[in-house]
């Protein structure tokens, strides 16, 4: 399977590395919880004590609230090596490290101002403990990463504490999201929605099992070229896409993608399926992947009204995730007073992220998005025939 990067900005490391990583499924016998400034059994409320790690070690970042130490940022770093296993390698680039750094301590001066209800408290907390539960049954199945935890010194109340953190910002910031908000970002994005009957053929410039090369960009657009001619002249769409496609979720099907949302698509592949004139072959579209022969059969809009309410709160989210980063990049910076890092070189070849989280969805060729989820429930990346590429 070849692997793709979404790459995330800003406020978005958060809520994609805590909410997109698939830990496990199910639960896990009861344990008991270390204490660690809250009640056994029990995670304090956010802001009501002290962050896992705080005051320990050398000062690394001054802001106008406070100061973190680099033994509590080494908890919180290890919170992440949890739910994005990628942590290291990122932090090991000092640009996405000190972009970390930033943005932690923005999520300690939001979660200064929450007032959050006894209902959200609680509501919160049902989810932070739903999430260990998760933890759990990863740590019994995965020794390795029971080692990891106990090396790093992390609790089951550190866990809880950065979650339920990350967890009740989130929260907040969708609460002050308005109906007329996620309607004018939805008029902004509408396209997304879009549901397309389209068929492909997809000549790769990479093994999607090996990510060897199969062949040179103008060497795969030659091909493509080749393939659009001859359906041009009438050649038969399921013959060609057995003999010409690499994608191997949709060749033995006529290269159909039925009724799929067109946000599920990478970029590229989305603007042809939205825009291409229906039933015209067009001109083959490049993507990371190859080249891709596209003829759209069927695209129909889709009105606010008619999304779920799933769709409806997604799109909740990202107004708040956008909200949020905002508050990162516009206010937070005149917060910070001093990032007081020591120097390491970065690595060559980086493939850095902007705040170092990124969604690796596992793919299938050529086409669609990763997993995504919902206040911290996962949903692993497509596996669909239909699938193929993470956007």
């Amino acid at each position: 399977m070849l692997r793709t990067k979404l790459l995330k900005k800003g406020i978005l490391l958060a809520l994609t590395a805590v909410l997109v990583i698939v830990l496990a499924a199910g639960c896990g016998k009861k344990e008991e919880t270390p204490n660690n400034g809250g009640t056994n059994g029990e995670k304090p409320a956010t802001g009501q004590t002290k962050a896992p790690g705080e005051g320990e070690g050398k000062v690394i970042a001054t802001y106008k609230d406070g100061t973190i130490t680099d033994g509590e940022f080494n908890k919180y770093t290890s919170f992440f090596g949890i739910v994005n296993p990628q942590t290291a390698m990122y932090l090991s680039i000092p640009q996405l490290k000190e972009q970390f750094l930033r943005e932690y301590i923005g999520y300690k001066v939001l979660s200064s101002r929450l007032t959050p209800t006894d209902e959200e408290k609680k509501k919160t907390q049902e989810e932070t403990d739903a999430f260990y539960t998760q933890v759990k049954t990863a740590m019994e199945q995965n020794p390795e990463l029971k080692k990891t935890l106990d090396d790093a010194k992390l609790t089951e109340a550190d866990i809880k504490y950065f979650y339920n953190m990350i967890m009740a910002i989130m929260k907040s910031e969708e609460s002050k999201v308005t109906d007329d908000q996620v309607k004018t970002y939805f008029e902004k994005t509408k396209d997304d929605y879009n549901v397309i009957t389209a068929r492909h053929i997809l000549v790769a410039t990479a093994d999607a099992s090996t990510g060897e090369e199969l062949r040179t960009e103008e060497e795969a657009l030659k091909r493509a070229k080749n393939v659009k001619a001859k359906l041009d002249a009438g050649g038969d769409w399921n013959a060609l896409a057995k003999e010409f496609s690499d994608d191997g979720g949709s060749k033995e099907k006529g290269g159909l993608y039925e009724s799929q949302e067109a946000k599920a698509w990478v970029p590229e592949f989305k603007d042809a399926a939205n825009k291409q004139e229906i039933n015209k072959i067009g001109e083959p579209v490049k993507t990371d992947y190859g080249y891709h022969v596209i003829k759209v059969e069927k695209r129909e809009s889709t009105a606010f009204d008619k999304l779920t309410d799933e769709k409806k709160l997604t799109l909740k989210q990202t107004v708040a995730s956008e909200n949020l980063n905002a508050f990162m990049t516009t206010e937070l910076p005149g917060l910070i007073t001093k990032i007081d890092l020591p120097q390491e070189e970065a690595p060559a070849g980086d493939g850095a992220t902007n705040g170092g989280a990124a969604n690796d969805g596992a793919t299938n060729g050529g086409t669609t998005n990763g997993g995504a989820t919902n206040n911290g429930k996962t949903n692993e990346a497509p596996t669909d025939d239909k699938k193929e590429e993470t956007k």
